[in-house]
């Protein structure tokens, strides 16, 4: 892949070594959708390196349309939405549980100066509607496939977030001569060999139940879907929205317009698609694509992580062939929104490298 590369030369990260990214916090709210022109500061992580700043929209300019209704591709098994920013080469971002391409708004609007970024609405979440069969990770990672193919995208990067990790894990297995390379954002390994076989044992009955009654999940889906305005409403009374917050955010919200952001894509998660995304954990078939995915990889996690300790990301890079590990200070379970400066940092750096 062509890409322009950074001024600074970054720190290399041995397989199984990783590095430590601090952060200075700061507590200043990220622009909204809202009228007026926002301030933006430096190290708000809206930071966009412009090559052409007479065509190229400023940052506050694109962060307002990327908050605006996202683009959709029709597949086979029907509609997809998508956001997308920035000129270069293709980058694919994925979403995690209970999430949309909504998370990935600061992301696409930072990187766009060096990629040009995809972040779909997996099925299921967001404004994608669900699949009409059991979406395991493998066949979310068909879609993802057919998404790229819909775009004409040849060979792409790609990094997924938690649960969308896992699905871009498995594609890039599968899809060796496409992904050139592979980033996982907050999500590690099960280490230990009897854990793995206790995990393998309890899915067993889970997975049978889920495809049993998938279609009658699919005739309650529509029932389920006329609670979705109550259900947001009362999620979004404080303190309601900080308490569920706490445990996946490790120093507080920086960027506390997300919170409402994330409880909209929380309730707007289909059924269907958290159980089977709840039924990934453990699923031999994401070990199994990383131990045999053969990209260059970055596992990118948070030290607070209480969804995903450090631990268990020492652990995926330990078993991956071309894996390393970048650790970011003062941050949880989901770094794009608490500390972007650090987290988009260590992305240019492997990517652009």
């Amino acid at each position: 892949m062509s890409a322009e590369s950074p001024s600074d030369n970054p720190t290399p990260i041995r397989r199984g070594k990783g590095l430590r990214l601090s952060v200075t916090s700061s507590h200043d709210d990220a622009p909204t959708s809202e009228s007026g022109d926002p301030t933006l500061r430096r190290g708000q992580g809206l930071r966009l390196s412009i090559h052409d700043q007479a065509s190229a929209p400023q940052p506050a300019t694109l962060l307002r349309e990327l908050l605006g209704a996202p683009q959709v591709v029709e597949l086979s098994h029907g509609p997809l939405a998508y956001r997308a920013a920035g000129h270069g080469p293709p980058l694919v971002l994925l979403h995690g549980w209970a999430a949309s391409s909504r998370y990935w708004l600061t992301t696409l609007a930072d990187l766009s100066s060096d990629f040009r970024v995809y972040a779909p609405d997996l099925p299921g979440f967001g404004d994608s509607p669900a699949l009409p069969e059991p979406a395991t990770v493998a066949r979310q990672a068909q879609v993802v496939t057919e998404f790229a193919d819909a775009l004409g995208l040849t060979t792409f990067d790609i990094n997924g977030h938690s649960y969308g990790a896992a699905v871009a894990a498995s594609l890039a297995a599968a899809q060796p001569l496409r992904v050139k390379r592979l980033v996982m954002t907050s999500l590690g390994a099960i280490g230990n060999e009897i854990e793995r076989l206790i995990f393998a044992l309890a899915r067993a009955p889970l997975d049978l139940s889920l495809r049993v009654g998938y279609p009658w999940l699919n005739l309650i889906a529509p029932w389920v879907e006329l609670w979705r305005p109550f259900a947001t409403a009362l999620l979004c009374i404080p303190p309601l929205p900080q308490l569920m917050a706490a445990r996946f955010i490790a120093n507080g919200l920086r960027e506390k317009w997300m919170l409402q952001e994330g409880i909209v894509d929380l309730t707007k998660m289909d059924l269907r698609a958290h159980l089977m995304a709840v039924a990934s954990v453990g699923d031999p078939q994401v070990f199994d694509a990383l131990q045999s995915a053969p990209q260059p990889a970055l596992l990118i996690g948070g030290v607070g992580d209480q969804i995903m300790p450090p631990d268990s990301l020492q652990a995926a890079a330990q078993i991956m062939r071309q894996a390393r590990l970048a650790l970011i200070d003062q941050c949880g379970h989901i770094p794009m929104i608490e500390q972007p400066e650090a987290y988009h940092a260590a992305l240019r750096s492997f990517l652009l490298e």
